[in-house]
């Protein structure tokens, strides 16, 4: 990006003629184009530092022509047809980056339309040009609220101000970044129109509704998680790759960092990176460092699990790049591949050996990973990982959504039980509780005492379905028909087996008015085998229980044939 002379004026807050004075005194290095004299922003923030000049950088609106021409852009439009045949934007994103960076031999954009019809109404259009070309579009969006493709008017509602914010890329999985950047390589400065119609949004999660949980895979090319930001419906974003300065972090096997660097020729301390690296949880690097060359290494103490960086422009100090990535520790496999029809695939530590049958013949190739790291590192990651795992059980345990008992833990097993039962007694909704094999009796007090509380104590006034999968004989009587009906007139028993005989279902799972648990076995386990509960948000094993309950009972026509046990 370049700055006019003036531009550099009202950015450090003086006078033109102050400006063209320190050019004149080579204090500051300009470009001339015919009459038109221009300073490079890398230039002008060095120049500014200093002298001691406080230094605004224009917004990105106002970059300049030249940057604007030497950037191409691609634009994405998600939208949504009507019933009434109105096309309305879902989401439109315009990426846009240097063309120098995507390589020599890259063509021209064809700037015209392709679009993929994705049902539902929805239909993807892609649009590839120069920046410039984009943004008209957006101008002409902003004043018509419409955007003409191919002959088709698609509709906008947005406000006029946007929202600038970042986005930066994020190896990490389940990372807790807001939006990560939609280039692979490149964080970017999002510039961010907002749209508050609540149609489009309702028309969106009922699509979403409607795949139960199925990607749409022409949805990738939008380059946007909207199934999962579903805030960001009827928006129209812009996303400018930081591209100036691109930086990798590499952890080599000789306990150093390698920080490479392509700064596109730009004046040497312009961006600083800030690089960490950790070890079970505990930082054991944290280094500024100035990018001056292609690479720069960094040596470590100890194994590292977690390393990342972040790139600040020397100036305003602005991010403008940060990358978080987590590594495999350890590898112990050797792969060989022999001239002949068979792999083998080696473990050293098991001494087991797998093998498979590649077709066409292969030659020799040995793939040996690194030796096991230091025994300080390797007693502190175990160290580390039990303290994890501790410390989430215990999270869980307060509040209250796990519980776990050991096998000589049965009766504690069996009071939280019917503690479970006893919630949400003020609710009169059906209890749902799934056991394949509920039909075989606990014959301890223990078991006789679970049967009583279940049916009399805990779930008494409200309906108490159990689904299990038992094989009925026509002439046998459960073995709770000794029970008094003052008991047992709440509870229904249906057992579930498909046609071929099998069960019906497999899992354990208890479902309370407000509540849906996952039981790990059935109740003829607990006392051998341990169980735990674990409380889940989904609803998924409610929906499945209700499913489950609404067959017709004896029907033939049905995946399940369903028995009423009397």
């Amino acid at each position: 990006m370049k700055l006019t002379i003036a531009e550099l004026a009202r950015a450090v807050d003086k006078s033109e003629t102050y400006v063209r004075q320190h050019i004149h005194r080579k204090h500051l290095i300009s470009h001339k184009d015919g009459r038109h004299v221009s300073v490079a922003l890398d230039e002008a923030v060095r120049w500014a530092r200093e002298w001691g000049l406080s230094f605004v950088s224009p917004p990105q609106t106002n970059m300049t022509l030249d940057a604007i021409k030497n950037r191409t852009a691609r634009m994405t439009v998600l939208t949504w047809e009507t019933s009434g045949e109105q096309a309305i934007n879902l989401f439109t994103l315009i990426r846009h980056r240097r063309k120098d960076a995507l390589g020599l031999w890259v063509s021209e954009p064809k700037e015209i339309w392709s679009s993929v019809a994705l049902g539902h109404g929805l239909r993807l259009f892609s649009f590839d040009a120069p920046f410039g070309r984009c943004q008209a579009l957006v101008d002409q969006i902003l004043n018509s609220n419409t955007l003409e493709i191919d002959g088709l008017e698609v509709h906008y509602s947005l406000l006029p101000n946007p929202r600038r914010h970042w986005a930066y890329r994020d190896d990490r999985p389940f990372a807790d970044s807001s939006m990560r950047s939609p280039f692979l390589k490149h964080s970017a400065e999002i510039i961010e129109y907002w749209s508050f119609m609540a149609e489009p949004r309702k028309h969106w999660l009922e699509v979403l509704n409607s795949l139960q949980g199925k990607a749409l895979p022409q949805l990738a090319s939008l380059r946007f998680p909207l199934d999962g930001r579903s805030d960001r419906v009827g928006n129209l974003m812009i996303a400018g790759a930081q591209d100036a300065v691109a930086c990798d972090l590499l952890a080599n096997r000789n306990q150093t960092l390698s920080l490479h660097a392509d700064m596109n020729n730009l004046l040497p301390e312009a961006y600083r990176a800030s690089v960490w690296a950790c070890h079970s949880g505990d930082e054991v690097l944290r280094r500024e460092v100035p990018i001056v060359s292609a690479q720069t290494t960094l040596e470590l103490a100890s194994d590292v699990d977690h390393i990342g960086f972040a790139i600040f422009q020397a100036g305003d100090g602005q991010c403008v790049d940060l990358m978080e990535t987590f590594l495999i520790m350890e590898a112990s496999v050797r792969l060989e591949l022999e001239s002949g029809p068979t792999l083998h695939l080696r473990h050293h530590p098991s001494r087991t050996t797998h093998k498979v049958h590649p077709s066409g013949s292969v030659s020799m190739i040995n793939v040996q990973s690194d030796q096991d790291s230091a025994e300080l590192d390797k007693g502190i990651r175990r160290l580390w990982l039990d303290r994890q795992a501790h410390e989430r059980e215990n999270v869980a345990r307060r509040e209250g959504n796990f519980a776990r008992f050991a096998p000589g833990e049965f009766d504690k097993a069996i009071n939280y039980f019917i503690g479970l039962l006893r919630q949400d007694s003020d609710r009169t909704e059906p209890i749902y509780f799934a056991d394949p094999y509920f039909m075989s009796r606990l014959k301890s007090s223990s078991g006789t005492q679970l049967y009583l509380d279940m049916f009399a104590l805990a779930t008494i006034d409200r309906p108490l379905r159990i689904l299990c999968t038992k094989r009925m004989n026509s002439n046998s009587q459960p073995w709770w028909s000794n029970y008094p009906d003052l008991v047992t007139d709440h509870v229904s028993v249906r057992s579930f087996r498909r046609h071929d005989d099998t069960h019906g279902f497999h899992d354990r799972y208890l479902i309370t008015p407000k509540h849906e648990i996952l039981i790990t076995h059935s109740l003829s386990g607990w006392s051998k085998d341990g169980v735990t509960f674990a409380r889940l948000p989904y609803d998924i094993y409610r929906t499945e229980a209700e499913r489950l309950w609404s067959m017709d009972i004896g029907s033939t026509t049905s995946d399940l044939f369903v028995h009423e046990i009397a």
